[in-house]
């Protein structure tokens, strides 16, 4: 079996959503960390290959939080 179709954020070519959801507490702090991370480049120097990263870098911890807030209110995404 492909290492990546086990991995946590696996998602396939049809759209599916990753199925791993943090408690909330957790996503928070996983978001917090990658924006923190993301806020402190240093947009002069840096390549837009690392402005992607740190993009996606970002991206995966708000939808952790997201999913976590719907998983807490009881709604399904």
């Amino acid at each position: 079996m492909d290492p990546m179709q086990t991995s946590i954020a696996h998602t396939d070519l049809l759209g599916s959503r990753p199925t791993f959801i943090p408690p909330l507490g957790i996503a928070r702090t996983m978001a917090r960390q990658a924006l923190d991370q993301a806020n402190a480049l240093d947009l002069t120097t840096v390549n837009s290959f690392t402005v992607a990263r740190e993009f996606g870098g970002v991206c995966e911890p708000l939808r952790q939080v997201l999913d976590a807030l719907d998983a807490q209110d009881g709604r399904h995404a």
